[in-house]
């Protein structure tokens, strides 16, 4: 995968990412589930943000009459995603090389996160 299909699902991933802590919190309240509970760990993993996207669940969680502010984000940079490399099949799982986009994209924003930190 090239830096410039990395970089250009970045801003969707920013907005996912936000979206999927916030959406964390929000299980954490409706559900009176203690936060801890809810592996901080698992938010950001593809099976997590796929359920969202396509089963409107969370940690096992329904989460349809979660706000649209929160859901849409997590659908949006699953869509861009997938654009990238085609429609999940049935029961396979995902495709290796979305898996791979995916943590590429997760290791540059960390780095690109720490690089922005040290610079403060």
């Amino acid at each position: 995968m090239t830096d410039s299909v990395i970089f250009s699902l970045m801003p969707d991933f920013i907005r996912a990412r936000i979206a999927a802590y916030t959406l964390r919190d929000w299980v954490a309240e409706h559900y009176a589930v203690p936060a801890l509970q809810l592996d901080r760990a698992m938010t950001l993993t593809l099976v997590q943000l796929d359920h969202v996207a396509s089963r409107k669940t969370y940690y096992g969680y329904d989460v349809s009459r979660a706000p649209s502010s929160l859901l849409e984000p997590i659908s949006g940079y699953m869509e861009a995603l997938h654009q990238k490399h085609g429609p999940r099949e049935q029961s396979d799982g995902f495709p290796k090389a979305l898996v791979r986009t995916h943590q590429q994209v997760i290791h540059e924003f960390e780095t690109l996160n720490r690089l922005g930190n040290k610079a403060r």
